[in-house]
């Protein structure tokens, strides 16, 4: 079994560690904006206090604001900042703006002859004059400013964890899940698998001893029951080889022994390996349109892949099969033509018909014997001699498979 790393377990934890990350720089970035505006808050705070702290006594003698909002007042009549910062009723017209502007938090205030620097410090825009007429600054410093603003952001951290442990969960079990579907897909491929190569054997056998009752039995070569039993032979031991051939392509097990090979000899082996589903039907087969042409590849499989796309000209009509196949050059190699005159292909349908145990749904009744891989092997082989296959088809107006393999 496959040990490992499904891509999309990959996938998946570059992107939960992907949003981890932009979480993290968001957070950061929300951060130093809320404290921005926590300054901001308590710059205006200081201000409005300042402004209206005794009916206005601080300015009385004139408040001079800039258009960054500072404040700068000329002079105090009869006061000094030391008695400012430990007035009650300033603390208490403080203490209310800053109520005001959403801030409940413990502050030191004071007042010193240049401004401060630190996290926890909010340089007021107020510049006070000191005992001597110089100016000085007044200060709020917040010890508990960084879990201030964490407990504002609390709602968004929380609901931020809340968004990426729900994203980790659901992307952790849907790739359990996806892992899990696999171990068990890939049993049973193993199962299904060991279970054709267990039928091949004794489907030979069959086969063998088919041919060899006709030769001790004269008398039973051209009887029915023994001609069912070949032809249902060997349309099993087909069915099995196919899955045996996919198995073997998907798993890498498989080197093609390509070599130079006439594309007329390929498709009229091919022919002569149906000629008695061809004859049962009085199927009409035009090979005019064949040229001398010339491809690499594996003759043994590209015989397969004509056969396949031949059987099921055969099977998929509902009149007397008219088959006409041609092969002409073409820019990438050999364009290789079937055009059958069959019940079509719905649109919907066309690339669906490529996928493993895939068939196409027409609506008729009409049971078509098969499981769905043969035109699943015809895509794979074909891709591995590096060629490529497309359809076209209409409803009751037949189809045409179009390869094109790589001349020599």
């Amino acid at each position: 079994m496959n040990r490992e790393i499904p891509p999309v377990l990959i996938a998946s934890v570059i992107a939960v560690m992907a949003l981890v990350i932009s979480q993290l720089i968001w957070m950061r970035h929300s951060q130093q904006l809320s404290d921005q505006l926590f300054s901001q808050r308590v710059s205006m705070a200081l201000c409005s206090a300042v402004e209206r702290y005794d009916d206005g006594a601080l300015c009385r003698n004139g408040c001079l604001a800039t258009q960054q909002g500072t404040i700068t007042i000329r002079h105090i009549s009869g006061q000094i900042p030391t008695t400012l910062t430990s007035s009650p009723k300033f603390r208490e017209e403080l203490d209310k703006s800053l109520r005001f502007h959403g801030i409940d938090a413990v502050y030191e205030l004071a007042v010193y002859p240049s401004r401060r620097q630190g996290p926890a410090v909010c340089q007021s825009p107020v510049t006070l004059p000191d005992a001597q007429g110089q100016a000085a600054f007044l200060t709020l410093t917040f010890p508990d400013k960084d879990a201030f603003i964490l407990n504002g952001m609390s709602f968004m951290l929380v609901t931020t964890l809340l968004i990426l442990a729900f994203i980790t969960t659901v992307l952790l079990l849907v790739n359990w899940s996806l892992i899990r579907q696999k171990r068990l897909l890939q049993t049973n491929i193993d199962f299904f698998n060991n279970m054709a190569h267990e039928f091949r054997t004794p489907l030979s056998s069959i086969g063998l001893a088919a041919s060899m009752l006709g030769k001790r039995h004269p008398e039973l070569r051209d009887n029915q029951l023994v001609a069912v039993i070949r032809r249902e032979n060997t349309h099993l031991l087909t069915e099995v080889e196919r899955v045996l051939h996919l198995a073997s392509i998907e798993n890498g097990d498989y080197v093609l022994q390509k070599e130079s090979v006439p594309v007329k000899q390929l498709i009229q082996t091919a022919i002569s390996s149906l000629s008695m589903a061809i004859a049962e039907q009085q199927a009409t087969v035009c090979t005019d349109q064949l040229t001398d042409l010339h491809i690499t590849g594996d003759r043994q499989h590209l015989v397969s892949v004509f056969r396949n796309i031949l059987d099921n000209a055969l099977k998929y009509t509902t009149g007397q099969p008219q088959i006409s196949i041609a092969a002409r050059p073409h820019e990438q190699g050999v364009l290789i033509s079937f055009q059958d005159n069959g019940i079509g292909i719905p649109k919907e349908q066309r690339e669906l018909i490529f996928e493993k145990f895939q068939r196409a749904h027409t609506g008729d009744q009409q049971p078509r014997k098969g499981f769905g891989l043969g035109l699943a092997y015809v895509k794979r082989m074909v891709e591995l001699h590096k060629g490529h296959i497309c359809v076209s088809s209409e409803l009751n107006k037949g189809s045409r498979f179009d390869i094109i393999l790589p001349a020599v």
